[in-house]
């Protein structure tokens, strides 16, 4: 079973057990869909099921079946939370989660290996890839720069002259 990364704890919040999570997605209601959320904890993944979730600027507040209490949620802060890949939603086609996108070959126009996708800046304009290779190289995530994005094949293909040297 693949485990896909979609938040991270920040901090606890509040005396009742509530923690602070930024929501790696865009659209902070899409946590709503999730019934099951899983940390890692002593190497193995541990279930954790919302009972409350509720939103504050850029951020998710959720409170857990269980956890009621400052203490008992300590445990969760600084961690990084999951779902099963097969819970996420269906995409159409030519769409792609982020965490795909990491370990692609980057090849330039004429099919040459330029590196390989490291992450994904997320920056104020536009999600940048950065790829690792002979140095670090920066793409923006925009129609120009990256030319195409295949999944299945396990590649994105960019056009290296729209880069600035």
């Amino acid at each position: 079973m693949k485990w896909v990364p979609v938040g991270r704890i920040t901090a606890a919040h509040g005396m009742q057990g509530e923690v602070k999570v930024y929501y790696y997605n865009e659209v902070k209601e899409d946590i709503l869909r999730y019934t099951s959320l899983f940390v890692v904890g002593d190497d193995a993944k541990k279930e954790i099921k919302p009972s409350r979730v509720r939103f504050q600027k850029n951020f998710v507040y959720i409170r857990f079946a269980g956890l009621r209490s400052l203490e008992e949620v300590s445990f969760l802060v600084g961690k990084e939370i999951y779902v099963r890949e097969g819970d996420l939603p269906a995409l159409e086609e030519g769409e792609y989660y982020e965490y795909q996108l990491i370990g692609l070959d980057v090849m330039n126009m004429n099919g040459e290996k330029m590196g390989v996708v490291e992450s994904v800046l997320h920056t104020g304009a536009n999600d940048v890839l950065v790829v690792a290779g002979d140095g670090e190289l920066l793409v923006p995530l925009v129609e120009g720069h990256v030319k195409d994005i295949d999944v299945k094949q396990g590649f994105v293909r960019i056009d290296e002259g729209m880069l600035a040297p």
